[in-house]
């Protein structure tokens, strides 16, 4: 496999591993205080998508320091947060139309479109290293390269 190949599949990966709604913990920083919480994201195109609110303790690290973490079991991804706005936005309808679909049946559980601190959060992912049964990549999104090779992580999610 060449390294355009690799990359390619390393996509494929992140697809089949997070597109689809799965809780995971993202870690933030600001003013020399770290806070880890368990959201519910899904992933699409090099981008995650999570909700928050005005005023909760994401949304003030993120605006001041857009840098955060990922991570779902053994596999682990950087990446630079900011607020899209609220989901009712003019601009937002393509993507609020994607996140309904899915999280499907519990949007509403996660959203609540009346509140008008509510907010869509995009993460664009910088790197990962994710894993398939028997490879683990490392995803460098800004280069658009990623390697391959043979292991088995300690827990495999889906």
């Amino acid at each position: 496999m060449d390294s355009k190949d690799i990359y390619a599949r390393a996509l494929e990966v992140m697809e089949e591993n997070f597109g689809h709604v799965i809780e995971m913990s993202v870690a933030s920083a600001a003013n020399g205080v770290v806070s880890v919480r368990d959201v519910n994201a899904v992933y699409h195109d090099g981008v995650f998508y999570i909700l928050g609110r005005v005023g909760n303790s994401l949304m003030n690290h993120i605006s001041v320091s857009p840098g955060v973490g990922l991570c779902h079991g053994s596999h682990n991804m950087h990446g630079v947060a900011r607020s899209l706005g609220h989901p009712l936005d003019a601009q937002n309808a393509a993507l609020r139309k994607f996140l309904k679909r899915e999280f499907s049946l519990n949007y509403n559980e996660y959203v609540t479109e009346a509140n008008p601190d509510m907010r869509i959060v995009e993460i664009k992912v910088t790197f990962a290293e994710t894993f398939t049964r028997y490879h683990r990549y490392k995803i460098d999104f800004v280069a658009q390269t990623a390697t391959r090779d043979h292991t088995e992580p300690l827990f495999v999610y889906r």
